[in-house]
């Protein structure tokens, strides 16, 4: 039940777009990329599952023993350009299209890792991260799909709109008291 609180906690109630500002630039470009998004979308949990698994194993069993977590994210770095590399070169061997995305992936691996104590707690929140980015996303096109005037974009009325929706979807969210759903935060 603590992981559906989790998972509950980390999509919605503290979004990483809202709350963090992680893919907020990626978010408001989102209707572009509509080819090779499942494609996109796989590669892109894979490396960062992958890296989080990994970063939290070598924290835990490597840097907490020797008192070296200080620098577990140049660490994370490290497991993320080797493992994003890897995964990016496969896709493009077997599908030919390019992939890449470094900032939201590696900040939700730091973010996960830093806000875990468990590798299973680390897993629901990266999960939960990723669909928080993927919640938010139907919203922005419906908002982007709504500006467009006789076939023609106004970007500047777009960037504008999208600011001042995200700001009252953050309010509406703050307004909730939710500090039940995550109760390891607050200890």
């Amino acid at each position: 039940m603590i992981y559906l609180h989790t998972f509950l906690y980390y999509t919605v109630f503290s979004s990483i777009v809202l709350f963090y500002g992680i893919g907020l630039s990626q978010i408001s470009v989102s209707g572009e990329r509509r080819q090779n998004q499942i494609i996109f979308f796989f590669k892109t949990m894979l490396s960062i599952f992958l890296t989080a698994i990994l970063t939290y194993l070598v924290v835990a069993f490597i840097l907490v023993p020797l008192a070296l977590v200080e620098i577990f994210p140049v660490i994370c770095l490290l497991i993320f350009i080797t493992i994003n590399s890897f995964t990016e070169g496969l896709v493009r061997l077997t599908t030919g299209t390019a992939t890449t995305e470094f900032a939201v992936s590696f900040l939700i691996v730091l973010l996960s890792i830093f806000q875990s104590d468990t590798i299973l707690d680390t897993m629901v929140i990266c999960l939960s991260c990723i669909c928080g980015f993927l919640v938010l996303v139907p919203f922005v096109r419906v908002l982007r799909n709504r500006l467009v005037m006789n076939g023609r974009f106004y970007f500047e009325k777009y960037i504008c709109m999208l600011f001042v929706f995200l700001a009252v979807l953050l309010m509406i969210i703050s307004v909730f008291d939710i500090t039940w759903l995550n109760g390891g935060m607050i200890k």
